[in-house]
């Protein structure tokens, strides 16, 4: 809707914005003005009644700080908006009053901060995608809004009937697009287990039929799974991601995945590891990626006192060091392709009977070292699934930190442990020494 990213918006993209736009696109956009004091509590109410009305309809942008003078003749005067609201931050104010007044939740990237010539105010920018889980509902009201023509109404019975058919198609969509993936039912004999999961090779393990050959799963998975919202094959697409294949926490210096061997198909683009295809990551035109891998986190290692035996394991610091720096990249990764909806962070665990756990602080010798008997195991699923759901626009260190340990508790739990110092130590991942344990696994 606007000719450039809105971070790189400036005042006179907003000023052109004024004099240009166009009777018929009042649908897109909503302008408001501050309000005076008196009126804060009307102010909210527009707010959430503009907040619901772009999510239940196709999506819009809410200006902040410019004042509608005459709707008839579209003239607008851009006065800015104050930096606090009633004592707080503004932005904070406003992110209190939309997640508090409606229901589901809302989800929306940040906005974009507009400086003013020589004013202590400034422009704020929302931009509300179209919601997956519409309709979302104003609560201080029992009202569902939606967009018609440039204004925020009371949405009619049917369409509100048509909005919740809508959300349950979508729903149907994407259960049908991860059982033709095989990540829906961990059940089944096939979960897990796709073009690329079958060409996986391991140095530790062999195949066995499709048992007896453990591999891991990282699948970030859009909401509205047929959309296509990039197309993956072109040039420009493959030279971003080998640009921002590394730099990400917590092993800036590795690189998580490789832009090379690749194989083209319909739907995206697979990149297979150098040599022995121990894992693969894998693109696809609607948004969707995934990781597989196998030798990076899994073992066949004698721990000691076991007469020589080798025992399998799990590596989960080198499992968990490996999905932070994944989720890092899909920060970048969702806002490069423009998708602002939630996404969906499934871990697949497959054929991981009578593995045990181990990290890279036990093996550091943070713990007293221990007998074989002691590392925790997993005795009861063989198959396995983890799943979280996040919002790459919301994404801060603290909260990658806090989600991924709250997966590592999940998979530590399937081990029945919950250690966590197996993997963090003060809600780290020693760097250093993560970099010089994993393998360069692409």
């Amino acid at each position: 809707m606007f000719s450039k990213p809105l971070k790189d918006l400036e005042f006179k993209d907003i000023e052109e914005l004024t004099k240009s736009i166009d009777r018929n696109e009042g649908y897109k956009f909503d302008f408001k003005g501050a309000p005076k004091e008196k009126d804060t509590d009307k102010f909210e109410d527009k707010l959430i009644q503009s907040f619901t009305a772009f999510a239940n309809a196709y999506g819009g942008y809410l200006i902040l700080g410019v004042n509608e003078t005459d709707k008839k003749s579209k003239t607008f005067e851009l006065n800015g908006f104050p930096q606090t609201i009633k004592g707080k931050n503004t932005i904070e104010w406003i992110n209190q009053v939309i997640s508090g007044n409606i229901e589901p939740k809302l989800f929306y990237p940040d906005p974009q901060p507009i400086e003013i010539p020589d004013s202590d105010k400034r422009i704020l920018v929302y931009h509300i995608p179209e919601s997956s889980v519409k309709p979302h509902m104003n609560n201080k009201e029992g009202k569902y809004y939606i967009r018609i023509n440039d204004k925020s109404e009371p949405a009619k019975h049917y369409t509100v009937r048509d909005m919740f058919e809508t959300s349950r198609r979508r729903y149907d969509e994407l259960q049908e697009f991860l059982d033709k993936r095989n990540l829906l039912n961990e059940n089944n004999e096939s979960f897990g287990l796709n073009t690329n999961s079958r060409k996986l090779k391991s140095d530790y393990f062999k195949r066995d039929g499709i048992s007896g050959f453990p591999f891991l799963l990282i699948s970030f998975i859009p909401k509205l799974p047929y959309n296509e919202i990039i197309h993956t094959q072109k040039p420009e697409f493959k030279f971003w991601l080998n640009d921002h294949a590394e730099g990400h926490e917590p092993t800036i210096f590795r690189r998580i995945f490789s832009v090379n061997h690749e194989v083209i198909n319909l739907n995206g683009i697979s990149f297979m590891s150098y040599d022995k295809r121990s894992s693969y990551i894998v693109f696809l035109n609607n948004g969707f990626f995934e990781q597989g891998l196998c030798d990076s986190v899994f073992y066949r290692f004698d721990p000691g006192g076991t007469n020589g035996e080798e025992k399998n394991f799990l590596h989960i610091t080198n499992c968990i060091g490996q999905l932070i720096s994944l989720i890092n990249f899909s920060k970048k990764y969702f806002d490069y392709i423009s998708y602002n909806d939630e996404i969906i962070l499934q871990l697949s665990f497959v054929n991981v009977i009578n593995f045990s756990l181990t990290g890279i602080n036990e093996m550091k010798g943070i713990r007293q070292f221990r007998s074989h008997q002691y590392y925790p195991c997993n005795t009861h699923d063989n198959k396995f699934k983890i799943i979280e759901k996040y919002h790459p626009n919301s994404l801060s260190n603290s909260s990658i930190i806090q989600m991924s340990k709250d997966i590592a508790v999940k998979v530590l739990n399937a081990f029945g442990t919950d250690d966590l110092s197996l993997c963090f130590i003060n809600d780290q991942i020693d760097r250093n020494l993560l970099s010089q344990q994993i393998r360069y696994i692409l």
